[in-house]
């Protein structure tokens, strides 16, 4: 469920996916333009700035927990994270 501040402490409640953040930022608040573009996280008042490409997976980790588990027992934040340890891992349980 979003939690963004929209208003005089009201939220916005819709259900969002993680791999649909980006897409709901842009079309439910307008978040749009350059990724470089400096963006405040209004989750639960965050309040914190990002580049706008960062936006979506700082919620996911942070607000959102979204984590990504490997077979071996590691955990990781992004995915791209666990498929470069995939490459190396053994899968045992560490």
């Amino acid at each position: 469920m979003c939690l963004w501040d929209v208003r005089d402490g009201l939220r916005c409640n819709e259900l969002i996916r993680g791999q649909y953040i980006p897409t709901h930022f842009r079309e439910a608040h307008g978040i749009h333009g350059p990724d470089k573009k400096r963006v405040i996280c209004l989750w639960e008042s965050c309040n914190r700035e990002f580049n706008k490409e960062s936006l979506a997976r700082h919620v996911g980790e942070v607000h959102l927990g979204i984590v990504f588990p490997c077979d071996c027992g590691a955990v990781f934040s992004r995915k791209d994270t666990l498929n470069k340890h995939r490459r190396a891992c053994t899968g045992l349980q560490q």
